[in-house]
C-alpha cells in the first residue's frame, strides 16, 4: 500500500508578494508531469508558502517506482539471423542492451520481420528518483526579477539560507544552491532558531515555532483577526482581498494591531487617507456607521505586542505620512485645477506622441466629434468638452506625484473644489476606468474612448504593434475597453471614422496604418466577443461587425438565441449550398426576366420579400427578426436546388443563376458569415 510521505523545503530571504502566486502555480503545474514522467503515484500534493519558505508535502507514495517493459526494435530477421542462429549483427544488439536471446522477439513491422527487445525495468527507490525530481523542480521556477548571490552563480528568487528534503524520516541526498538537505528547519524569525522536522509532523512543528506554513490558513487567520476588532470595538473593516493576499504573503503569523492617528487628518478626502494607509503601510481603515474613523488595523508579524511598541511605530510613520498628504492637499487646492492644465505641456506623454498638453488637445478634439457623432445636446458637448481639457491636469499635482494611485480620483475631488460640476468631476475620474468596468457618465465614456483611442493610433503610427505575448503599452487591453463601453451606452457608431479623426488629429493619413490596424481590430474584436462568452465560431461569424462593435454583439446574442433551432440549422445547410456554389462568382448581377422555372420564380420572390423586411430589421437593430426572415428562405432554397440546374451548358443562363445566388448569399452575409456556424453545437 501507498503510505510513505515526502517533504520539500526551501528556506529562503523574504519572498516578494509580487512572485507568491507564481511560485505556487509553477509548482502545482509541473510537479505531477515530472512525478508522472518517473512513474511515481501519488495521493495528494499539497504546496505551501510563507514569508521565509516554500516547499511542497506529497502523500502517498510507493516505496519504489513501477517497474516497466522496454521494448525495442533491432535488426531486420534476415541480418539477425542465420540458420536460426544469432549473428553479429544480433550479438551487437543484445549486447549493447544487456540482454539476451530470451529477451527477444520476432515480429512483422511495416511488412518487414524485425527482432524486437522486451526486457523488465525495475524500478528505482522513490527516495533516489524524489531527489531528482526536486532538483529539476527548483532549477526549472521562473521569477519577474530573481537575484545573484555568492559570487553571482546562484541565480534565484531570493538567495536560499536552509534545504529540508526528507522521504518519511530519510533525508533525501540533495544539494541546492550550496544547500545540503537536512531535517533542519528554522521557526519564527523573532522567537526560534533552528528546529527539527519531519514528514509527518512539519505543519504541527511549525506552529510550535510561531509560523503557519500554510497559505490559505495563514489568510484565513488574517481574515479572524479582522473580525476579532470588528466585535470587540463594534466596527467594520473591509474585506479588502488584495490586500488580505499581500499580508499573508509576507508573514509567517499574522495578528492584528489597532492604532489610531491625529483626528485632524480626517478632514483630508477619504481617498487620500485609505491609500495613504492600505498602499504604503498594508493596513486596512476601520468605519463606524459607514463613515471612515482616525482608527486603523496593521499586522505584525508575531504574536501579540502588550507593550504596544509595534502599534506605536504604524502610527508615528502614518502620522507622518498623512501629515505630507495634509501639506500637499492644502498646496494643491490653492489652484482651481484649470490651473494646472499649463504645467502638462512640460510632461512627456510618450516619445513620438508629444506631452500631455498636446494629447489633452487631441483628446478634446476626438471627443468633440465623438460627440456630433452621438448628436449630443450643447450642455452635454459642453461639459464632455471641459472633461477632456481637465482629464490629465490632476498629474502635475502633488498629492497624485505623492500618491499616483489616485490619478483621477484627485481629478474628481479638485474638479468638485473648483466648482465644476458632478458630470465633469466624475467623468475625469470615470476616463481612467480599468477593463471590464465602464463608467456611469457620458462624459467619462466619451473622454475615455477617445483617450484609448488616440493611443492606439498614435502607437501604430510609431510602428508600436503588439505581438504575441509583448504590449507594452497596453494596446489590447485599451481596446478591449473601447468596445465595452460602446457596448454599454449603445453607441451605433463607425469606429473608422473615429480612426481617421485620431490620425488626422496626429498629422497623418489613416491608411498608413489601415492593412495592420484593421486586422488587429478584428481579432481582438473576436477576442472580445470570447471573453463575453460566445462560442468561437459565433465569435468568428460576427467579427465583420468590427467597425460597429455595439452592432455586432446585438447580432451575436440574437444568433445565441436561434442557434440550435431545428430550422435554423436546416437553414445553415441551405445556405452553405447557396455558398458554396457562388462563392467564386464574381458579380451578383442578374435579370429575373431569364428565371424560367417555377422554383427559381419563388426563390426570387422569397428574396426580395426578404430584401425589404431585413432592410427595415437592421434599420431597428433587430437583428432576431432579421435571422427569422432568412430562416423563412429555407424551403424556396431547398425547392430552387431540387429543380434548378445552375451549372447550366448556355453560358448566359448559368451566369443569370450564379449572380441571383451571388445577390442570395450576400444577403446572408449583411447579417453575419453565416459559414463559420455550419459546424457549430449549441449547448
Amino acid at each position: 500500500m501507498s503510505s510513505h510521505k515526502a517533504l520539500l523545503e526551501i528556506g529562503i530571504e523574504e519572498i516578494p508578494a509580487s512572485e507568491v502566486k507564481s511560485i505556487v502555480s509553477q509548482i502545482n503545474g509541473r510537479l505531477p508531469n515530472l512525478l508522472e514522467q518517473q512513474r511515481i503515484n501519488y495521493s495528494n500534493i499539497k504546496t505551501f508558502i510563507a514569508s521565509r519558505r516554500f516547499g511542497v508535502l506529497i502523500k502517498g507514495l510507493p516505496e519504489k517506482q513501477e517497474d516497466y517493459y522496454q521494448e525495442k526494435r533491432g535488426p531486420a530477421e534476415k541480418v539477425a539471423l542465420k540458420d536460426g542462429k544469432p549473428t553479429k549483427a544480433l550479438e551487437g544488439f543484445l549486447r549493447s542492451n544487456n540482454a539476451t536471446v530470451d529477451d527477444v522477439e520476432v515480429r512483422e513491422f511495416k511488412g518487414t520481420s524485425y527482432i524486437f527487445l522486451k526486457k523488465k525495468v525495475e524500478g528505482k527507490k522513490t527516495s533516489l528518483v524524489l531527489s531528482e525530481v526536486f532538483k529539476e523542480l527548483i532549477h526549472g521556477l521562473q521569477f519577474k526579477k530573481p537575484m545573484r548571490w555568492g559570487n553571482g552563480e546562484h541565480k534565484f528568487v531570493r538567495p536560499v539560507r536552509w534545504l529540508v528534503a526528507l522521504f518519511d524520516d530519510e533525508i533525501l541526498n540533495l544539494e541546492l544552491f550550496d544547500k545540503k538537505a537536512s531535517d533542519t528547519s528554522y521557526g519564527h524569525r523573532f522567537f526560534f532558531d533552528k528546529i527539527k522536522v519531519t514528514s509527518e509532523n512539519y505543519f504541527e512543528t511549525l506552529k510550535e515555532a510561531l509560523v503557519i506554513a500554510d497559505f490559505d490558513e495563514r489568510a484565513q487567520r488574517v481574515i479572524n483577526e479582522l473580525e476579532r476588532i470588528e466585535n470587540e470595538k463594534n466596527v467594520t473593516i473591509p474585506r479588502d482581498a488584495e490586500l488580505i493576499d499581500e499580508v499573508t504573503c509576507i508573514t509567517e503569523l499574522p495578528t492584528a494591531v489597532l492604532g489610531k492617528f491625529l483626528p485632524k487628518y480626517l478632514y483630508l478626502p477619504d481617498e487620500v487617507i485609505i491609500v495613504t494607509i492600505r498602499h504604503h503601510q498594508r493596513t486596512f481603515p476601520v468605519y463606524e456607521e459607514n463613515k471612515l474613523t482616525n482608527s486603523f488595523v496593521a499586522f505584525q508579524d508575531g504574536p501579540a505586542d502588550p507593550k504596544g511598541n509595534v502599534r506605536k511605530g504604524y502610527e508615528e510613520v502614518i502620522n507622518a505620512r498623512l501629515e505630507d498628504a495634509h501639506f500637499y492637499f492644502e498646496r494643491d487646492i490653492q489652484k482651481p485645477l484649470e490651473a494646472y492644465v499649463e504645467y502638462l505641456k512640460g510632461i512627456l506623454f510618450q516619445r513620438g506622441l508629444g506631452t500631455l498638453y498636446e494629447k489633452t488637445q487631441r483628446v478634446r478634439s476626438l471627443s468633440k466629434y465623438i460627440a456630433k457623432q452621438l448628436n449630443a445636446k450643447p450642455a452635454e458637448e459642453e461639459a464632455i468638452d471641459r472633461t477632456a481639457l481637465l482629464a490629465k491636469a490632476d498629474l502635475t499635482t502633488r498629492v497624485v506625484q505623492e500618491f499616483p494611485e489616485l490619478q483621477g480620483i484627485m481629478g474628481r475631488i479638485y474638479a468638485l473644489e473648483s466648482g465644476e460640476s458632478s458630470e465633469v468631476a466624475w467623468g475625469i475620474q470615470e476616463h481612467y476606468e480599468p477593463l471590464n468596468e465602464v463608467p456611469e457618465t457620458l462624459t467619462g465614456a466619451v473622454v475615455g474612448v477617445a483617450d484609448r483611442i488616440d493611443t492606439l493610433v498614435g502607437n501604430f503610427l510609431l510602428g508600436n504593434i503588439p505581438s504575441g505575448s509583448k504590449d507594452p503599452y497596453g494596446l489590447r487591453r485599451k481596446l478591449s475597453q473601447i468596445f465595452e463601453t460602446m457596448y454599454a451606452f449603445g453607441w451605433n457608431m463607425n469606429l473608422i471614422k473615429l480612426f481617421e479623426k485620431a490620425a488626422d488629429n496626429l498629422g497623418e493619413g489613416y491608411e498608413k496604418i489601415s492593412t495592420t490596424f484593421e486586422p488587429f481590430i478584428k481579432s481582438r474584436y473576436e477576442a472580445f466577443l470570447l471573453e463575453k462568452g460566445y462560442s468561437i465560431n459565433i465569435a468568428r461569424a460576427v467579427s465583420m461587425w468590427w467597425k460597429n462593435p455595439y452592432l455586432g454583439e446585438l447580432v451575436a446574442k440574437a444568433i445565441s438565441e436561434i442557434i440550435g433551432r431545428d430550422d435554423f440549422d436546416k437553414l445553415l445547410v441551405a445556405y452553405q449550398r447557396v455558398h458554396n456554389i457562388s462563392k467564386k462568382h464574381d458579380s451578383n448581377k442578374f435579370d429575373g426576366s431569364l428565371f424560367l422555372k417555377e422554383a427559381e420564380v419563388n426563390l426570387f420572390n422569397a428574396y426580395v420579400e426578404a430584401l425589404d423586411k431585413i432592410k427595415k430589421a437592421l434599420e431597428k437593430r433587430d437583428f432576431l427578426v432579421a435571422l427569422k426572415t432568412l430562416i423563412a428562405l429555407k424551403e424556396p432554397i431547398d425547392e430552387y436546388f431540387d429543380e434548378v440546374f445552375v451549372m447550366d451548358s448556355q453560358v448566359d443562363i448559368r451566369l443569370n443563376r450564379l449572380g441571383f445566388l451571388k445577390a442570395l448569399d450576400e444577403l446572408f452575409f449583411e447579417i453575419a458569415d453565416l459559414s463559420y456556424l455550419i459546424n457549430e453545437e449549441h449547448k
